[in-house]
């Protein structure tokens, strides 16, 4: 007769061992997927500094896309070399470029998602670091750039599409050992 009730006993423990019936194991907003934002365009743009020096920055175009109700914004990531989204995503090889110390790089709200032409967001990009450990972009150099999007609870996307472009100027021919030799 014991015997039995301990069989009965045991079995409702791991019946309803690891159960919990009060919050959800997962949160609810991290199963649902966060929107990749993609880079439309970046273009360099050729500045010409008080001491006569060119210097290169570039113009990213991309449009609002996410409209999640934690959407803060999106954070740039900037490399020399074309990074695999895994890597980014994990976090490995490289650091958003945050100009103001903290997430994300560019503030938006859900509100301001549009794709009409006439919401088009250009953004400028004047160097590969921010300060304070600034580092310029190098003329004749190839930048690959993406974005993330960035939700209030800490929550990112998958990166969005890389798109890369060369620090060029008007002025300069590139050497024929650089990545952007002949454009």
């Amino acid at each position: 007769m014991v015997k039995k009730h301990l069989i009965y006993f045991i079995f409702l423990i791991l019946l309803y061992c690891g159960t919990n019936q009060n919050v959800p194991v997962f949160p609810i907003y991290s199963l649902l997927p966060v929107g990749s934002p993609a880079i439309v365009d970046v273009k360099p743009v050729e500045i010409t500094t008080q001491d006569n020096k060119i210097r290169i920055e570039f113009d990213i175009y991309y449009y609002v896309t996410n409209r999640e109700d934690e959407f803060i914004g999106y954070n740039l990531y900037i490399s020399t070399s074309s990074i695999s989204p895994d890597l980014i995503q994990a976090g490995i090889g490289v650091n958003p470029y945050l100009p103001n110390g903290y997430e994300p790089t560019f503030y938006h709200t859900k509100e301001e998602a549009s794709t009409e032409s006439s919401k088009l967001i250009e953004k400028r990009v004047s160097n590969l670091e921010p300060a304070p450990s600034e580092i310029p972009f190098q003329i004749c150099e190839k930048y690959y750039f993406r974005l993330k999007a960035v939700l209030r609870n800490g929550i990112e996307s998958a990166p969005g599409p890389e798109i890369s472009a060369c620090a060029i100027s008007s002025n300069i021919t590139c050497p024929a050992v650089s990545p952007c030799y002949g454009y």
